[in-house]
């Protein structure tokens, strides 16, 4: 019970975080669809270089996977633009871990995600 009770308080240690696991190469899906809009003006997402890649004119659904290295407290972003406003769903898979999902209805809006 002692040994079960040390391994448990163990691992919830204060100092005992994932930090040892940084930096570490994931794959970032990031996606974009719409229930009442067949393509954006545009669509703009973090890419593998740590700038910003901006595509015209995508049709929807959009899907966009990329491989990079990333560090604890990283951020990435996926954003669109369109006109008139129509309802827009982002989401951003880590791993095929879907970590963040958001729905807007404005014509213009983006998410952001940090590495814990």
């Amino acid at each position: 019970m002692a040994l079960l009770i040390s391994l448990v308080s163990a691992c919830n240690k204060p100092g005992s975080t994932n930090d040892n696991n940084y930096p570490k190469q994931v794959s970032i899906t990031y996606k974009v669809s719409s229930t009442s809009a067949n393509s954006l003006a545009s669509v703009t997402y973090d890419n593998e270089t740590g700038g910003q890649t901006t595509v015209n004119n995508p049709a929807l659904p959009f899907m966009k996977t990329i491989t990079k290295t990333v560090n604890k407290n990283n951020i990435i972003t996926l954003g669109y633009f369109v006109n008139p406003a129509q309802t827009v769903k982002l989401e951003i898979l880590i791993d095929n871990q879907l970590v963040k999902s958001q729905v807007y209805t404005s014509p213009n809006s983006a998410m952001s995600y940090t590495f814990p």
